[in-house]
């Protein structure tokens, strides 16, 4: 196995751990195991995030040709992101119905509240018709879709991202943080904060496929000054996933249900995939 792999899986780990407790443990209020808890689901979290299936390229790498091609054969009507993103869906559920560390109601795995669905609308209409008008105006700068990524955009990542950040990771910080941060009409907590910034920085990155052959050399080196390097994560780019994961915050919130913030997070990456293949 090549060494750079294992050690970004280990730093990216650290990585989200360590950010997990570093926003947290000041206004923690609870047993710091639960901290610990929490922490670790940000690990499994960001696993599945980067792909805890690898990219064909990596398998090639490890079995030769060969053997790849005939695991591909294997696996060949299962798109690798599909298998790694249902796998972070049903880590997010497990947390709460398999291993018991949050309640339903404190990870926001229920029904929106009554009315509230209304109240968030405006803001969640306002911010589709931004999205979808954008995201035609810069069509041409992307690349095709096939019906297969369409439906993909349109399910999984919403699913996977907002069980996580607006679901388990907030069920999971419950015991140890107040709700004491304002929201139109509602308040959140640190955990809350927490999760749209580790939404924000997860949205650069990823597994290039060099990584895999690069060792300890200049290249290797070169490689993390520019993962670090201001320029792989662009402000407007920061700026507009703050925006988002901000605004999925408040639908949670509001609404009190996870479900909701993965509606509408489903029905924003729908928004830019229609665009982006229009015309």
């Amino acid at each position: 196995m090549p060494t750079t792999l294992v050690v970004t899986v280990v730093l990216w780990g650290l990585l989200w751990a360590g950010l997990c407790i570093g926003l947290c443990v000041v206004p923690w209020r609870a047993r710091p195991a639960l901290l610990g808890g929490a922490a670790l689901a940000c690990v499994v979290h960001v696993y599945t995030l980067v792909q805890l299936v690898l990219p064909w390229t990596v398998w090639v790498h490890w079995l030769g040709q060969a053997w790849a091609a005939e695991l591909r054969k294997v696996a060949g009507p299962v798109p690798l992101t599909w298998v790694s993103k249902g796998i972070g869906v049903l880590c997010s559920l497990g947390w709460v119905y398999a291993l018991r560390r949050a309640t339903p109601t404190a990870a926001g795995f229920v029904r929106p509240a009554p009315g509230s669905i209304r109240a968030v609308a405006p803001a969640v209409l306002a911010a589709a018709a931004l999205v979808l008008g954008d995201a035609y105006l810069s069509r041409h700068a992307f690349p095709a879709l096939s019906t297969g990524q369409r439906w993909l955009y349109f399910v999984l990542p919403g699913l996977h991202e907002e069980l996580f950040y607006r679901g388990a990771l907030l069920g999971l910080l419950a015991p140890g943080l107040a709700r004491t941060v304002p929201l139109p009409g509602t308040r959140t907590s640190w955990g809350g904060i927490a999760g749209v910034l580790l939404f924000t920085l997860g949205h650069g990155l990823g597994f290039p496929d060099r990584l895999f052959t690069l060792g300890f050399g200049t290249d290797f080196w070169r490689y993390v000054g520019a993962w670090w390097s201001p320029t792989h994560f662009p402000l407007s780019d920061v700026l507009f996933r703050l925006s988002m994961g901000t605004l999925f915050l408040y639908v949670r919130e509001r609404t009190g249900s996870a479900w909701a913030a993965a509606a509408v997070h489903c029905l924003l990456n729908g928004c830019l995939a229609v665009g982006h293949s229009a015309g």
